[in-house]
């Protein structure tokens, strides 16, 4: 009997809170006169499920306990979340497609019952709308966006909005600008990143890199200011190095919690957009960086077989780590009954996979990172997630964020994997072989030519 009892009490309790809970939500909040919206600039994140995912997202919902039953209104592109909440619980709200090419702008979302909302905006500029007509017939319209250079809300909508917006981080000293000037015969290689209201931006010019041997054809990232994917938080140090016995520049970044993220800069030239880490293992409340010498490599014979540049991550604590890159980044291709795969794996533990059919439809996608698990003198076994997942039937596409963990084997003739997940059709149990052992290897039937 006590348990029907505590179960009654509790769906009555939840009964009660949902029907006075959107003037609770706004109640907690310091209105000022004339103001009817209330409007907070989150953060920077890929999606909804990386928002979610992120470190922040716990505090923020004790800052915000309005997001916990938000509605997610997705604009279909954007980088920037905003929390929005109407201050009156009986306001129509709607969520519009706007901007300077948008000539019949859609609807993404449409309410009467003045719910909180959660929406993506200003991928390159601003693309939403919001609409607010309150109970006694006023109306405001306010487009979400913030100052570049600060990251400050911008109101200007006739006193109407009120500023939630979450401080931006205070910038670490030091480390806030920095310029890859190794000149080489002269030429400074025009790569440099900077941090700005609470992001990194990398700028960078293909044609310098001429000089130490690089096609400028062969990259496809565009000259100028480029965003970072994979921030997921907001950030307050940038960092730029390099890692290995040639010019390879390395972006670090340190995210509000201390946590670091890099991203090598020649590799997302050469893939289309800069792409940051997971946060890195082992680095935990980062102060600054130094550039440095790694660990001599023996050739066991007593001589020393290859000297190489590389980052250290500094703490509060004293410790200084080296920055860690995976060494066996590249493209893999292989063959699982008719389903041929192919996968890039990046030196910044990134990995993305696509599953085509027998007629070379592509017919899945993941998207994800990973992390070293164990290494030994034989195989090393990585960690992954999956942190997106995409079906492609005929003209429809489905995307999945719902995250899955497994493990996969990275052995000297290729990259085999292992799924550990039990029950869950995720990823087909093959092996793929690096791209440019495909010459040598015709004899082997698992490829594909």
């Amino acid at each position: 009997m006590k348990r029907w009892i505590h179960l009654g009490l509790a769906a009555a309790s939840l009964l009660a809170l949902v029907a006075c809970n959107g003037k609770k939500v706004a109640d907690r909040i310091d209105w000022q006169e004339g103001e009817m919206l209330a409007v907070g600039f989150l953060g920077y994140y890929d999606s909804f499920g990386a928002f979610e995912a992120s470190p922040s997202y716990l505090q923020l919902t004790k800052s915000y306990p309005q997001i916990v039953e938000a509605v997610k209104v997705d604009s279909g592109i954007g980088r920037q979340v905003y929390l929005v909440v109407p201050r009156d619980p009986m306001s129509t709200l709607a969520v519009n497609e706007c901007g300077r090419f948008v000539e019949d702008a859609q609807v993404f979302y449409r309410s009467e019952e003045g719910h909180p909302v959660l929406i993506f905006n200003n991928f390159f500029e601003s693309n939403t709308e919001i609409v607010c007509t309150d109970n006694e017939g006023r109306t405001v319209t306010y487009v979400p966006e913030t100052d570049g250079r600060t990251g400050a809300l911008q109101k200007d909508a006739g006193g109407a909005v009120h500023d939630i917006s979450r401080p931006i981080p205070e910038p670490m000293q030091g480390y806030t600008f920095f310029d890859y000037g190794e000149a080489f015969e002269g030429n400074n290689l025009g790569i440099q990143v900077r941090l700005q209201a609470g992001r990194p931006v990398l700028t960078m010019s293909a044609a310098p890199l001429e000089a130490i041997g690089y096609d400028p054809d062969s990259f496809v990232l565009a000259d100028g200011d480029n965003e970072f994917n994979g921030i997921n938080g907001l950030c307050k140090g940038v960092f730029l190095g390099t890692i290995g016995q040639d010019y390879n520049p390395v972006v670090c970044v340190v995210m509000e919690n201390g946590d670091v993220k890099k991203c090598t800069a020649f590799y997302a030239m050469q893939h289309g957009e800069p792409e940051l880490s997971p946060a890195l293992p082992g680095l935990k409340d980062v102060t600054g960086f130094e550039r440095g010498n790694g660990e001599p490599l023996p050739d066991g014979e007593g001589d020393i077989l290859s000297e190489y540049e590389t980052i250290f991550a500094l703490d509060a604590r004293g410790g200084r780590t080296e920055v860690e890159a995976f060494p066996g980044s590249g493209h893999f291709i292989g063959k699982d009954g008719e389903t041929l795969l192919e996968a890039d794996l990046s030196p910044d533990w990134r990995f993305s996979l696509s599953c085509f059919r027998s007629d070379g439809d592509l017919a899945e996608v993941y998207n994800g990172s990973f992390s070293e698990k164990s290494r030994s003198d034989g195989p090393a076994v990585f960690n992954y997630r999956i942190e997106r997942r995409g079906r492609i039937a005929e003209d429809n596409i489905s995307v999945d964020e719902t995250p899955r963990t497994g493990t996969f084997t990275v052995r000297e003739e290729g990259l085999s994997y292992e799924v550990s997940l039990s029950g869950a059709d995720v990823f087909l149990p093959g092996t793929l072989f690096r791209d440019d052992r495909l010459i040598n290897a015709e004899e082997n039937e698992d490829f594909v030519q």
